[in-house]
């Protein structure tokens, strides 16, 4: 695979993975990968710890029925936040632009991961009612995935953002499981799943950014939508 690549791509691709595996363990790949893991071994087909079922029964029996699609609109809202906050001034990693940008880069990989896991993995939602769909949350996985994109771009300036990002991506998880959308397994691999697509967006970007930006300099314009429920970008190309 390698050899395929355009020889200037390969010094910076091996540049990008050197410095990516210099940056702390605990939040570039141990957290996800636990998350990940935890979420594969507690699932109902493998069941090493039987969770899934017991919580099930537990929230069913304790817990009121909740009727809410506040989830729907939290998934995203630490993203917001974090382009919010660029808006009016305050200085995070990146700029207004590459934030949206790496935003569109992590939404577009978060929702091509988690998809391809449901159409692979078949687990039914919790309930019987014949959707297949269950493995891992998608909710969840861009819930984390926004998080994640606030802790890179803010966390560092207060640990408040990071807070507050992971506790609204946490109430989002907690939601899917008392609505009895998801399995507790599903919601854990959902986590790790979007915190790694993060890490993953954050890593292909400078090589995206020299590949395709700066090919494309003084001809292009590229704006991020948000329509309901999906992100993306849109492209327009002067011909010369």
């Amino acid at each position: 695979m390698a050899d395929s690549l355009p020889t200037p791509i390969r010094p910076a691709l091996l540049r990008r993975a050197a410095n990516w595996a210099r940056q702390p363990a605990g939040c570039r790949v141990l957290v996800p990968t636990l998350l990940l893991s935890a979420g594969v071994l507690t699932t109902h087909r493998i069941a090493v710890v039987n969770s899934d079922e017991e919580l099930r029964e537990e929230l069913s029996e304790h817990m009121p029925a909740i009727r809410t699609t506040i989830d729907d609109q939290l998934r995203h809202a630490p993203a917001a936040a974090a382009l919010g906050l660029s808006l009016v001034g305050v200085k995070g990693k990146h700029s207004t632009v590459n934030q949206a940008l790496l935003f569109a880069l992590t939404y577009t990989i978060n929702n091509t991961l988690t998809s391809n896991l449901k159409n692979l993995t078949r687990v039914e939602r919790p309930g019987g009612n014949g959707d297949f769909s269950s493995f891992p949350s998608q909710h969840t996985s861009a819930a984390f995935s926004a998080a994640r994109f606030l802790d890179r771009e803010y966390g560092e300036n207060s640990g408040w953002y990071r807070a507050g990002g992971y506790s609204v991506a946490t109430t989002v998880a907690a939601l899917r499981l008392i609505k009895g959308n998801h399995w507790l397994s599903d919601v854990l691999a959902g986590a790790g799943v979007g915190m790694a697509s993060t890490e993953l967006a954050y890593w292909l970007y400078p090589l995206v950014q020299r590949v395709l930006v700066k090919g494309l300099q003084d001809r292009a314009l590229v704006l991020p939508y948000y329509q309901s429920g999906a992100a993306g970008l849109t492209a327009v190309l002067v011909l010369r």
